[in-house]
């Protein structure tokens, strides 16, 4: 099973219902607040408009010549109580003392208050106050009505802006009446202010609309930028593919998320089942060895929506990722069975990854609500980057699995060419001084010297060994100072004379690749004089624009050619190379060609990109040395 896709160790489980923000008392109130209205300026741009209509109403009026209704000074009182409310307002707002919406579920209980529907809901009787004590002069009533609906739309878009719509179109004709109880004269209905609701109402919906078109995609925006945060390198894939579902339920307001899978590695379908009826939401797990909802009318690459559930007669417009190619379609017994009474229409996306068909993202909700051509539009887009997210955390997970495997290979060939030889050299020196002491005790202080100082080299390798493990990967590294006191040690332990041969050009290397390629050089004088008994050798090192070559020549016996490894031009085959100098060479994504021949030594080429890593370059069979 693959353990990374499970993001719950149950299968069905009740969850917390989602942090959301209501607009508390905004009627018809957005479903959740988009993550990007912490930076909007909305609110700012209501409050300054507020202003600038409240002081150029009181203005207007106070210029016209004829009274602005039957109790003028009431009228000024309250026009100037509405200058100095907007004033206290829009010092609030721009002091960021208050907050365009309430905090969301698991904050709610920190940070400033929200004001976006009390003063929606005070902007309603102050509209209705000035209309009424305004209609005998020059009425500001559209201005007025417009301000307020506009800044319901920026809000909350289309369903809220038609309920203030209705509020204001029913308080106009109540407060008219209002004045007529409290003075018959003051005020003659005419056939203008019975048409005026009317165009209240269109305005409602033109105003509106838009408004509800930036409100989605604020919130589609909002989405799209958190949606990143929900696939982290310490969260398991599944959490995040959850939380994702989760959030797409908020969004389209929707009762029920699918999300169907197949592991590649398995070949066994995840399927990740939410349901929400009221506020908390349930999470079925299942796995299965076959697709449990393979709907066939649908090609790989296609996403649908289906705005009638029903076998035989239930169509479902299909459009290709790939194309854009939109076409209609007879739906499967399959998705027709997913309708109930509470799921009548459906909206799917595939999951693509690099093209090929992972699995099908599913949304389905009541039929009273149906999804358009945008809905599967922006549901491709939020499938195709979660799908990314996902696919780049699972394979994150998987380079870091082979990083360590690659770092554990590394250090076994460090033990293998450091650590175990010396330990080796060790124990034949400590079996020499067990024969001296029967035919020549003399020589054991001097053995004994020369095994304190095989310890104490190999100790200072150790130490070395440690200070690369903790050196960072850097420029700087100086191969040549470790190739000088290489030769040195061989020259001094192992008698044998070698020679370096450097090129003009400086050699700078990261110090991962300057220990590989010392590593690589000291396994081959080893071999040189364990194997081939050599009594000299030769080091040469150079590099190129971007790469850098290594060769190491000795005048040994050779390889003998048990296994017909050996060609007709004296090269040994690659994988019959020395395992370590093999592997080392791979993981410096270098290339490798071992000469060999009788009596004549063996010439070991490495030749390695300058960076350490990157792309293979095709190496000349021999570089003499």
């Amino acid at each position: 099973m693959a353990h990374w896709l499970l993001p719950l160790p149950s299968p069905t489980l009740r969850m917390q219902p989602p942090s959301s923000a209501l607009p508390a008392g905004a009627p018809g109130g957005a479903r959740r607040v988009a993550p990007l209205e912490a930076f909007s300026r909305t609110e700012k741009i209501i409050a300054l408009s507020r202003v600038l209509l409240a002081t150029a109403t009181l203005l207007v009026v106070i210029v016209d010549p004829h009274q602005p209704s039957f109790s003028p000074n009431l009228a000024y009182a309250i026009l100037t109580a509405y200058a100095l409310y907007s004033a206290v307002v829009f010092a609030l707002v721009r002091g960021e003392y208050v907050r365009q919406e309430p905090a969301p579920f698991r904050t709610a209980i920190a940070g400033p208050p929200h004001i976006g529907p009390y003063s929606a809901a005070a902007d309603v009787i102050w509209v209705t106050l000035i209309s009424m004590f305004t209609e005998r002069g020059t009425s500001p009533f559209f201005l007025l009505h417009v301000f307020v609906i506009s800044s319901v739309s920026m809000r909350w878009g289309l369903r809220a802006t038609l309920t203030v719509t209705i509020i204001l179109a029913l308080s106009y004709p109540a407060a008219l009446l209002a004045s007529q109880w409290v003075s018959a004269e003051a005020l003659t209905i005419r056939r203008a202010h019975l048409v005026r609701p009317i165009y209240l109402l269109v305005l409602g919906y033109l105003i509106g609309y838009p408004g509800e078109h930036e409100r989605r995609s604020k919130r589609r925006l909002g989405l799209m930028v958190e949606l990143p945060a929900a696939f982290r390198r310490k969260r398991p894939p599944g959490a995040g593919l959850v939380r994702v579902m989760r959030r797409a339920l908020d969004h389209f307001e929707a009762r029920r998320a699918l999300l169907i899978l197949r592991d590649p590695d398995s070949g066994r379908y995840f399927t990740w089942d939410v349901t929400r009826r009221d506020k908390p939401s349930r999470l079925a797990l299942r796995i299965t060895e076959a697709d449990p909802l393979p709907l066939p009318f649908a090609a790989p690459t296609e996403g649908f929506v289906a705005n009638e559930l029903r076998a035989g007669t239930g169509m479902a417009l299909c459009s290709d990722v790939l194309t854009g190619a939109l076409t209609r379609k007879l739906i499967s017994p399959d998705l027709a069975a997913l309708g109930d009474d509470s799921a009548q229409v459906a909206l799917a996306a595939p999951v693509l990854i690099q093209r090929e068909l992972r699995g099908r993202a599913l949304i389905t909700r009541a039929a009273g609500d149906k999804f358009t051509r945008d809905d599967l539009d922006f549901l491709l887009l939020l499938v195709g980057q979660a799908a990314a997210g996902f696919e780049t955390v699972r394979l994150q997970g998987m380079a870091e699995e082979v990083a360590v495997f690659e770092e554990r290979a590394r250090i076994a060939r460090d033990l293998h060419d450091g650590f175990i030889q010396s330990l080796a050299g060790l124990d034949l020196r400590i079996e020499a001084c067990k024969l001296l002491l029967q035919r020549d005790p003399a020589r054991i202080p001097h053995e004994l010297e020369e095994l304190h100082e095989a310890v104490a080299r190999g100790y200072r390798e150790v130490r070395r060994y440690l200070t690369v493990l903790r050196t960072p990967s850097r420029d700087g590294a100086d191969l040549w100072s470790m190739l000088e006191r290489l030769t040195a040690e061989f020259s001094v332990r192992e008698g044998i004379r070698v020679e370096l041969a450097r090129s003009t050009s400086e050699v700078t290397l990261p110090a991962t690749t300057t220990h590989e390629l010392a590593q690589i050089a000291r396994e081959a004088l080893r071999n040189a004089v364990r194997h081939g008994r050599a009594t000299s050798a030769v080091i040469k090192l150079g590099t190129s624009s971007s790469h850098t070559y290594l060769v190491v020549r000795d005048n040994g016996t050779g390889f003998v050619d048990r296994a017909a490894a050996i060609d007709t031009d004296g090269f040994l085959a690659p994988e019959a190379a020395p395992w370590s100098i093999r592997e080392r060479t791979a993981a410096l994504g270098g290339s490798l060609a071992v000469w060999t021949s009788p009596g004549r030594g063996t010439e070991i080429s490495i030749l390695v990109p300058s960076g350490g890593q990157g792309g293979r370059q095709s190496l000349n069979r021999r570089m003499s040395a």
